[in-house]
């Protein structure tokens, strides 16, 4: 049963977006669709007001640069000091020297609640060898053992996304394999993932798997639902009837669409 998602379209918890250019619009429209309440606070002088009232904070580095990168760190200290959670995308992290040194400082450095990514970002974090085109991921890659190794060596949540999702949390696995293609036809699809994570927090810095499923079973079950209205014939129609989909689900039809599994 859904427990979180309710809450959320009561409480309308305050998520604080510190993610890329690219997906900033799609990011805050999917989290008002789902019920929460987004902010896109990048300014180090508010964050400890923002901190203080927000549920987690996001941060996503799809667009890092040197000029961005201490004012994150400076957020994301001051949120645990704050005890606020965060979720971390470390998006394209194998693609350039530059992302990985900023990502292995960032986690030497801040506690952090849920790592998101796909197979070969997630391998990176443990694995400097690991290179990758963009942000693509290696589909031969076995996100179930990169999953448990990422959260026992970091000793975090981890929520790995790929044709099936996994997520690995206090020692258990589960797989998740709802969804759409369409997903990797849009931009920021993974991004907003991210924050739909966040949103599913509640200020809780060790979220319970069961929470986690919720969050990535909620947002792929609408993605599924998307893909099937009628009047969707490709990325573009998609796009808006996702939204219209995050809006709409109801407990009844989560509970027939889920499939998970433990591994």
């Amino acid at each position: 049963m859904m427990n979180k998602l309710e809450q959320i379209r009561i409480d309308n918890p305050l998520i604080i977006c510190y993610t890329n250019d690219v997906v900033k619009n799609f990011t805050a429209n999917g989290l008002l669709s789902l019920g929460a309440s987004p902010a896109m606070s990048e300014a180090p002088e508010e964050a400890e007001e923002f901190t203080k009232v927000a549920n987690a904070l996001l941060i996503n580095i799809g667009t890092l640069t040197h000029e961005n990168e201490e004012d994150i760190l400076k957020i994301v200290k001051i949120a645990n000091q704050q005890r606020t959670p965060i979720v971390f995308d470390p998006v394209a992290v194998g693609a350039s020297t530059y992302r990985k040194k900023f990502c292995q400082k960032f986690l030497a450095e801040v506690d952090v609640t849920v790592i998101k990514g796909n197979a070969s970002e997630i391998l990176t974090l443990v694995d400097s060898q690991t290179t990758m085109k963009g942000t693509d991921s290696d589909n031969s890659l076995d996100s179930v053992e990169i999953a448990k190794k990422a959260s026992d060596i970091l000793n975090t949540a981890v929520v790995i996304t790929g044709k099936d999702d996994v997520i690995a949390q206090n020692h258990q696995m589960i797989k998740l394999s709802n969804g759409s293609p369409l997903l990797a036809k849009i931009t920021g699809a993974g991004c907003l993932l991210g924050g739909i994570v966040a949103s599913f927090l509640f200020k809780n810095t060790n979220p319970s798997i069961d929470d986690l499923i919720e969050a990535v079973s909620v947002y792929n079950i609408a993605a599924e639902l998307a893909e099937k209205a009628s009047y969707v014939h490709g990325p573009g129609s998609f796009l808006p009837e996702l939204l219209d989909q995050l809006y709409q689900l109801e407990d009844v039809t989560y509970e027939k669409y889920l499939k998970k599994e433990e591994v």
